[in-house]
């Protein structure tokens, strides 16, 4: 349990970060561990891009097998409600290669691409102007990448949703192609140096998401999780209070 110095420390970091303790109150963050875990993130997925957006995707695909998936709780209906996935390059190609060369920077083991995010409709508002739901994955994610020592993040964005990925400074690479998976939406290439987190993100509102502690909400795990469903590992609950 945390010390009055640790708890006091943890509430310092996070108002400098501007992330208040309880943002995310009422859900859970975890890496998806489980068969029963991976068949919940495949039904939203499934709800949301085929069910909802009418695109016909192969739920699970090639890369699944390949990837980590994180999963977002409602506690109170212990509902899920949330999921994103990461798949690293050193499990071999990224989905984006199958439409893009990517940058030669890029082209390392230390790649990871984030897919698939989706998020049941009546929970992509939070109570205030932060997406809550939307907040705790990418939040959960950034510590995933710490967990495995990841370099880059990699994304594909649609024209529309850009503003978004750029405004917590994602880098355009000036590549677009047309996703034929995905209704031949036009997507362009954005991707973050993780490992420049700290400069990147100097002064940006939302610093924490990237460089601050993880949340009391997510469980971030001790070592490197399998891909895909595999045994529980030993996960890290973070403590608040006394």
């Amino acid at each position: 349990m945390a010390t009055l110095t640790d708890t006091a420390a943890r509430r310092a970091e996070d108002q400098e970060a501007g992330l208040p303790l309880d943002l995310l109150d009422g859900f859970r963050f975890t890496v998806c561990q489980t068969p029963s875990e991976i068949a919940e993130a495949m039904d939203i997925r499934n709800r949301v891009y085929n069910d909802g957006n009418g695109y016909g995707v192969p739920v699970p695909d090639q890369y699944d097998g390949r990837s980590w998936l994180l999963l977002a709780r409602d506690l109170e209906t212990g509902k899920a409600c949330g999921s994103l996935r990461m798949t690293p390059r050193s499990a071999g190609p990224l989905e984006a290669e199958e439409y893009f060369r990517l940058p030669l920077p890029l082209q390392t083991h230390h790649s990871v691409e984030i897919s698939r995010f989706a998020i049941l409709p009546e929970y992509r508002k939070g109570k205030t102007f932060i997406p809550v739901v939307s907040f705790g994955l990418f939040h959960l994610c950034r510590q995933m990448l710490d967990v495995i020592g990841a370099h880059y993040m990699v994304i594909c964005s649609k024209p529309e949703r850009i503003w978004t990925f750029e405004w917590i400074r994602f880098r355009r690479n000036g590549l677009t192609a047309s996703y034929e998976k995905l209704g031949n939406a036009e997507h362009e290439l954005l991707s973050f140096d993780v490992r420049r987190a700290g400069e990147i993100m100097d002064g940006h509102p939302f610093r924490g998401l990237f460089m601050g502690p993880a949340m009391p909400q997510l469980e971030v795990p001790r070592v490197v999780p399998p891909l895909g469903a595999g045994p529980v590992r030993s996960v890290r609950r973070l403590a608040v209070g006394i």
